[in-house]
């Protein structure tokens, strides 16, 4: 068994409802019923995040629908520039014609997801939902050190991780976990 079929195995083996330790807490973060659509590959959605415009309208049509005219004022450029960034997030399934009730003769635009989360490992790749940063640190972790025990206790809902360290990093650890301790017990 791997590392990583280890962590899936005690992750997934509780069924007691979902929490910060199962993999049901990953898929709150999904957004019910809008996905990127399978056809936008991860690099045109990652060519997409990159223009300043394309964010702006994304950030600006999350906030309340709005029309061509308002975006490229919002956005400081012209309409073609914002039709032209429309047209193609509205392809990749980030953006869609809606009306408010203020203005029903209007066309607006309305972002469609609640996030992007972009995941580096063997390959890069762009997963709809906004990040777990729970999920996230536990894979930044997993990825940074050598779990060599890993066992759930189904009834208080705890995992216990072994692991080695060497001397410098237990240090930094500990210096992380001192520091971060009032926090936890807010």
């Amino acid at each position: 068994m791997t590392r990583r079929d280890l962590v899936d195995d005690v992750l997934t083996s509780s069924d007691e409802p979902d929490g910060p330790l199962t993999d049901g807490a990953e898929d709150t973060t999904q957004q019910s019923g809008t996905d990127v659509p399978p056809e936008a590959s991860d690099d045109e959605l990652l060519d997409a995040l990159g223009d300043d415009v394309s964010r702006d309208v994304l950030v600006s049509c999350n906030r309340a629908p709005m029309t061509a005219e308002e975006l490229a004022e919002n956005c400081d450029v012209s309409e073609s520039t914002i039709y032209r960034r429309l047209e193609s997030l509205s392809n990749l399934g980030l953006i869609e014609r809606t009306q408010r009730v203020d203005a029903p003769s209007k066309t607006c635009y309305e972002t469609v997801i609640d996030g992007l989360s972009i995941h580096v490992g063997d390959s890069l790749r762009v997963e709809p939902g906004s990040s777990n940063y729970v999920v996230d640190a536990m894979r930044t972790l997993l990825a940074a050190i050598d779990v060599q025990q890993l066992a759930y206790d189904r009834e208080q809902n705890c995992v216990d991780a072994r692991f080695e360290l060497e001397p410098h990093l237990l240090d930094a650890l500990v210096e992380l976990y001192i520091r971060d301790s009032p926090s936890r017990d807010q």
